[in-house]
């Protein structure tokens, strides 16, 4: 079985690569954890994932038409920062600085490990560029690091390709070039992004799950409606602004991929004008309205062509910088993993509770919203350069008086 990537990124990798261009796309998972294990075996663990995986073992360069592709590299040492902690530290201050440091995409790997140690827990904080990765394959990659600790084997993945070859669209062949390619030079401005982090009880999470069915929409809507209403009520310029909300969505399941390290998603915007007449639910099942349809194949193909229209067919790295310069202009993101997808004991180890994913998503001012429901609890997250204080506090607020309303709306709402 073939196990080095070498290859070309599809449509959307090398739209992260150029965006890594312009400002940081690297982002973050931080697993909190019952119990605590040698360093060393931590460090065979990472050894042994990357063995699995193999865009843990890569770098992006750029090939003779001046198109990026990963290419393999032996013996790619993925670092590996411990923090001894007293309990009660704060884990997310680890995250802050993790995504002010940038990747050299160029040299890899695209993957760094932070584990902060207590004397009975850890949390085990993952880094990666998005140009490889997307927030599915952290988590995954945090069950296969508490595995490999606890003594399990795992077995090697083939590489995985990309999104377009899975759909046998074409690679990039640049009908058009130009002799002097544009030099990359990676951004040094500084960033400081700030994360916050806030854990609902299983009750509010169970409450939150069966209201919002008994309403015609989803967990994610609710979140969505509820990041809403609290940034608009938190932060004054918003309040009457048209606001643009944006989600990932994973491509997995429409694709029928297997758990490779890799990137796997698409995103959708879905906009909402103030509107006094609206009531919490409204907004909610107007946010998972506009969802419709994006876990199709279809969908995918069409967003994967919108992207190739940009970035590929040429070797004009600034025609593409200057095209991506005009999108992700939202103000929130909500990117929601759903729920751990695997059991959450390992032998000596318990994963608590996993946060994030955490990422600089947009131009500074947005709010990026990592919602994961482990072991039955909701775990929320805010990422941003300049933060809304208390937003993750007031949207549990928002949300549990919203299931205490009697009003249960059977029918649908439009989207407009």
């Amino acid at each position: 079985m073939k196990r080095q990537q070498n290859r070309t990124l599809g449509a959307f990798e090398k739209t992260f690569w150029l965006l890594d261009q312009i400002d940081s796309k690297d982002f973050a998972l931080a697993a909190d954890i019952v119990g605590t294990q040698p360093i060393e075996k931590w460090r065979n663990a990472i050894q042994m994932v990357q063995k699995r995986h193999p865009n843990l073992s890569v770098r992006v360069v750029l090939d003779e038409l001046a198109r990026p592709t990963l290419q393999h590299v032996e013996n790619l040492h993925i670092p590996l920062r411990v923090v001894h902690a007293q309990q009660g530290y704060r884990w997310q201050q680890e995250v802050e600085k993790e995504l002010s440091v940038r990747f050299n995409t160029e040299e890899g790997p695209l993957l760094r490990v932070v584990l902060v140690q207590n004397t009975d827990s850890t949390v085990l904080i993952l880094v990666a560029n998005h140009t490889v990765a997307d927030g599915t394959s952290l988590s995954v990659l945090t069950r296969d690091i508490l595995l490999a600790v606890t003594g399990k084997e795992l077995e090697p993945m083939a590489p995985q390709v990309s999104n377009d070859e899975t759909l046998d669209m074409p690679e990039d062949l640049p009908a058009q070039t130009f002799s002097k390619v544009l030099e990359l030079k990676m951004k040094t401005d500084i960033v400081k992004p700030l994360v916050s982090s806030h854990r609902f009880s299983e009750d509010i999470t169970r409450n939150i799950l069966e209201r919002a069915r008994q309403e015609n929409t989803t967990v994610h809507g609710a979140i969505c409606a509820a990041v809403l209403v609290a940034s608009r009520k938190m932060r004054p310029e918003w309040d009457e602004a048209k606001m643009e909300l944006v989600s990932p969505i994973c491509t997995r399941a429409a694709l029928n991929l297997d758990d490779n390290f890799g990137l796997n998603i698409t995103t959708q915007s879905v906009f909402f004008e103030k509107k006094a007449y609206l009531t919490f639910w409204d907004l909610a099942r107007l946010a998972k309205a506009g969802l419709e349809g994006t876990n199709s194949v279809e969908y995918v193909t069409g967003y994967l062509s919108f992207f190739r229209d940009i970035v590929f067919g040429h070797n004009d790295i600034q025609q593409m910088l200057d095209a991506l310069k005009q999108a992700f202009n939202h103000h929130i993101m909500v990117t929601n993993l759903v729920k751990v997808r695997y059991k959450t004991d390992f032998g000596p180890l318990k994963l608590e509770a996993l946060y994030g994913p955490m990422v600089r998503s947009g131009k500074g001012m947005e709010q990026t919203i990592g919602a994961l429901t482990s072991n039955g609890s909701l775990c929320l997250t805010n990422t941003s350069d300049t933060p809304i204080p208390g937003l993750l506090v007031e949207m549990e607020k928002i949300l549990r008086e919203a299931c205490q309303g009697t009003t249960v709306v059977k029918n649908v709402c439009s989207f407009q």
